[in-house]
């Protein structure tokens, strides 16, 4: 059966463009298919470098990041971790309490002048399912909470004595408006200060020169030495420690959501020490 011979149709969509109009156009080539090429449309410079560079991806400090980092960086391990405070530039007159809060409130404005840019970008963690990985912290609490009482039973027995920095708390409810405002440092400020040095700049930073795990060992070996008074402290605070190093690197190194995890654990503390004191005054 012979097939009937093809009429070629006439083209009838109304965005065909006249002849003289496609001669304008800005196709290079044209061919039996239609147009082959057009002129490419130029992408956004924030696109290209979203593709570029991922936003997780650790970024080699510029000078101008280093020159922060010792600004804050030298003076907070001199003092915290070598111990090296000088007394002499305090008054006869102050007693622990005021010396510690005046050397919290000076860290506590350096990190603000110098990594806020830093720090409060970093809630962003939080845009997604914030409600679950906040309660994910309450858990994480809990189970630190445990497994840091059983360390210090195994280690002191059945009855622990008092770690220090928790007695430097008690001893500054005493203290009148400067405890107060020394026990809010404690929960607030003091977590902000010590996220900033031991994950923000000891992992975050340091990770584009030596391996996560590497960094990150080394930040929670200096933040449980920083809190021992005696050898057996190294190991109580070794489970907290711990679990803030991960909460940091599991967040993508997000250092508010670290120091979520540290003001929660430090205000809870706090507020623990504060009741307990009423209850053995007014018994």
């Amino acid at each position: 059966m012979c097939g009937r011979k093809r009429i070629p149709l006439m083209a009838t969509d109304p965005n065909t463009q006249p002849l003289s109009e496609a001669a304008d156009s800005p196709v290079t080539n044209a061919g039996p298919q239609g147009p082959a090429s057009a002129a490419p449309l130029p992408l956004p410079e924030a696109a290209v470098e979203s593709e570029a560079v991922p936003a997780s991806s650790p970024k080699r400090p510029t000078r101008a990041d280093c020159v922060r980092i010792a600004i804050f960086g030298i003076p907070y391990a001199a003092f915290f971790l070598l111990g090296a405070v000088p007394m002499f530039l305090f008054p006869e007159s102050w007693n622990l309490t005021a010396i510690n809060l005046a050397v919290d409130t000076v860290f506590l404005i350096i990190v603000l002048a110098l990594f806020s840019r830093e720090f409060f970008p970093a809630f962003s963690y939080l845009r997604t399912r914030p409600f679950l990985k906040i309660l994910l912290l309450f858990g994480l609490w809990i189970l630190v909470v445990i497994i840091q009482a059983a360390t210090r039973i195994a280690l002191y027995g059945i009855n622990p004595p008092i770690a220090d920095n928790q007695q430097a708390v008690i001893n500054a409810i005493f203290d009148g408006g400067t405890g107060l405002v020394f026990c809010f440092f404690v929960a607030i400020g003091v977590p902000m200060v010590e996220e900033i040095f031991y994950r923000h700049i000891l992992i975050g930073k340091l990770s584009v020169y030596a391996p996560t795990w590497l960094v990150a060992s080394i930040s929670a070996a200096l933040f449980a030495y920083m809190h021992c008074h005696q050898w057996q402290d190294f190991f109580s605070y070794l489970p907290i420690t711990i679990v803030l190093t991960l909460v940091y690197v599991f967040s993508g190194k997000s250092v508010a959501y670290s120091w979520l995890f540290h003001a929660l654990n430090n205000t809870i503390m706090v507020g623990l020490m504060f009741a307990m004191q009423g209850a053995l005054q007014n018994a």
